[in-house]
């Protein structure tokens, strides 16, 4: 036994000629693997891999108090499967509409909804604009959407909001949420109109003002199918031409937004604040509006006429309502949405 063997006893050893043969076939077979993946060719998207779905929109309209039934009807949809690819938000709608669409689940926008207190919201102020600055509401919404702006959301986000001197509707899809929602909720004579740019730019108030449920700016934005949420249809039948304010509702939040809009989304404006309109003239763009939210496909209309939200239980109450309400529309969402892609596969 040579010296070597004996160092190394348990060692095996190749022959040179082994070795040789072995490193030929290694890079023989990896030669073979590298040829049979550039043999292969990616498969192109086609309508049965990747379906042409339509674009489906959620208008949550004005409302105030009510609008925690937005929150339901979202709840809803998501157990469902409904997912839209556009949320477009007047007032309440806008701030409920703005953290869904950065990319909140129904269950922390409910979360939320009951456990928000007024206090988070409202910062009053003295001036002859208003009583309420509406900082606050700006700040709270750029701090729940992680500071980022409308055109980063996951789903495409609008803010409905009105030109204060004009009254031109303007659609905000991009730049600062908060500021876009801010300006959608800016009640007449209670918030101080904020100008966008911010400093520099024109005022802006509540889009409710100009388009409670924004049907059509959801078409303009190229939505396919529109399903639309009014949570103050539900209160028409009942007066209030000189409905007085509560104590309630003139320490609330919620309330300050739904003494202006619940009901006809103007009582608290006059000439003064707007350069050649009249009150009664404001009051008569409501039927205009009730028309544009009949031209989305889906109308969804919560049983809350006769709940308040003034304490979390009827919180609760409201987003039970939006719930149901959409629940009962879920057959007719599904259906359209079908009949709309089928007819889109048909026609591509």
């Amino acid at each position: 036994m040579s010296v070597h063997s004996m160092r190394y006893p348990y060692r095996y050893y190749l022959s040179p000629h082994y070795l040789i043969l072995l490193r030929i076939g290694l890079l023989t077979l990896f030669g073979l693997f590298i040829s049979a993946c550039n043999s292969l060719t990616p498969v192109a998207p086609t309508e049965t891999l990747m379906p042409n779905k339509p674009k489906v929109a959620l208008v949550l309209g004005g409302g105030g108090a009510k609008g925690f039934a937005h929150v339901g009807v979202i709840k809803a949809l998501e157990e469902n499967g409904i997912t839209p690819t556009l949320v477009v938000g007047t007032s309440v709608g806008s701030l409920v509409g703005s953290l869904y669409a950065s990319g909140y689940t129904a269950k922390q926008l409910e979360r939320l909804a009951l456990d928000i207190t007024d206090s988070e919201l409202t910062d009053f102020t003295l001036s002859n604009q208003g009583f309420i600055e509406g900082i606050k509401l700006k700040n709270f919404i750029n701090a729940n959407v992680g500071g980022r702006k409308i055109e980063s959301f996951p789903i495409s986000f609008a803010a409905v909001a009105a030109e204060k001197q004009s009254l031109k509707k303007a659609v905000f899809t991009t730049g600062d949420a908060g500021l876009a929602v801010q300006a959608s909720c800016s009640v007449p004579n209670i918030f101080i109109a904020p100008r966008i740019p911010e400093k520099v730019g024109k005022k802006y108030i509540d889009g409710g003002v100009v388009s409670l449920v924004p049907v059509d700016s959801a078409r303009d934005l190229g939505a396919d199918i529109i399903i639309a949420v009014d949570v103050t249809a539900a209160n028409a039948n009942i007066s209030n031409t000189n409905k007085i304010p509560t104590v309630n509702s003139l320490t609330s939040f919620w309330g300050f937004l739904e003494n202006n809009i619940a009901f006809n989304a103007f009582n608290a404006f006059n000439a003064s604040n707007v350069a050649n309109v009249s009150k009664q003239s404001s009051i008569n763009s409501v039927i205009p509006m009730r028309h544009e939210r009949d031209r989305a496909d889906i109308v969804i209309i919560p049983n809350v006429g006769h709940i308040s939200s003034i304490d979390t239980s009827q919180r609760s109450a409201l987003i039970t309502a939006g719930a149901q309400a959409t629940t009962a529309q879920i057959s007719a969402i599904k259906q359209l949405i079908h009949e709309k892609t089928q007819l889109d596969k048909k026609t591509s």
